[in-house]
């Protein structure tokens, strides 16, 4: 029980203490989608029903999130090439310059947090963080 306990803590203080970095526009949710983006910039685009599926949400629920990220600039729509009727997902360079920024605040963050840590300690949490992920995802 600690466990999940700790887990719901650390996830509830996480928002307000990205909050303190500074005012992007961005809700963490929107910020969690360009970051995907950008980690896939090597593919042509992404279809929302595909992105909606990568990051576990409805697709009525993407479509507002990424209707924002257009607005925004951020996103941009791009014809399908092997579809007429679909549309490919692409973060424009607007959007990669605040998910760039974001990650130097996030990395902050964390440096600052963990800065009385050992670097073994850093490391164990990583490993376990990363085994915690791995096994999350495969059960999306």
């Amino acid at each position: 029980m600690q466990l999940s306990e700790e887990l719901a803590r650390l996830f509830a203080n996480l928002g307000p203490a990205f909050a303190r970095l500074g005012d992007d526009g961005l809700r963490n949710a929107d910020y969690l989608v360009l970051a995907w983006l950008d980690n896939r910039m090597a593919l042509d685009g992404v279809r929302l029903s595909d992105l909606a599926e990568a990051r576990g949400y409805d697709i009525s629920t993407m479509s507002r999130r990424v209707a924002h990220l257009v607005g925004a600039g951020l996103v941009e729509r791009q014809p399908d090439p092997d579809d007429g009727r679909a549309q490919l997902l692409v973060i424009t360079r607007a959007g990669r310059a605040l998910v760039a920024q974001g990650r130097t605040r996030r990395v902050s963050l964390i440096t600052e947090t963990l800065d009385d840590w050992s670097e073994e300690d850093k490391d164990q949490l990583a490993r376990l963080l990363s085994r915690l992920n791995q096994n999350l995802e495969l059960s999306l």
